[in-house]
């Protein structure tokens, strides 16, 4: 718990110093990408993890709004399982000039995942031996839905499903846009 707990306070700080940093590039408009909200996520259900990152928003010409989110996510349970990622989705909402619709996700990313044998072979593996661990880097390659509520001056809460090449197939997301 100690671990997690370091882990999410360096994210944030991290986030905010990128999220100030990519502010003064904004405003110099030199730059046409530039991450202008902050992206939180819950996915309590399926593969347990946490999720923060930057989201940049535009518009498309046909009046559609589409999100890029850079992010980063971690799990860990126990000592018996880790995973640690970082991916890029994007998001693209059905109705016309606002993004409080259902929308698209695509995600694209790679996973660092860690896990302790289970030891369910009676005669076999050694469940004191901390050697038996897999690890290894698995893709997250996923689309799916998700549908946004607006909760107050460009802050959203969202409800997320993809579904892909991943560890787990599919999983379920709680997310906060501000």
């Amino acid at each position: 718990m100690k671990k997690i707990t370091i882990l999410i306070f360096i994210l944030i700080l991290t986030s905010n110093i990128i999220f100030a940093q990519t502010e003064n590039l904004a405003e110099k408009k030199s730059n046409k990408f530039s991450f202008d909200q902050k992206y939180f996520a819950l996915s309590p259900l399926v593969s347990p993890r946490i999720c923060f990152g930057m989201v940049s928003t535009s518009k498309l010409p046909n009046k559609r709004f589409a999100e890029t989110i850079v992010y980063v996510h971690a799990c860990e349970t126990f000592s018996t399982y880790k995973q640690y990622g970082i991916a890029f989705r994007m998001n693209q909402f059905l109705a016309k000039n606002k993004k409080t619709s259902l929308f698209w996700i695509m995600n694209v990313g790679l996973d660092y995942l860690q896990m302790e044998s289970l030891c369910l072979d009676p005669g076999g593996s050694n469940c004191d031996d901390k050697n038996d661990v897999n690890a290894g880097i698995v893709p997250n390659i996923a689309t799916g839905l998700g549908y946004s509520f607006k909760l107050g001056n460009e802050s959203f809460l969202r409800l997320e499903l993809d579904i892909g090449l991943k560890w787990f197939l599919s999983n379920v997301y709680i997310s906060f846009v501000w």
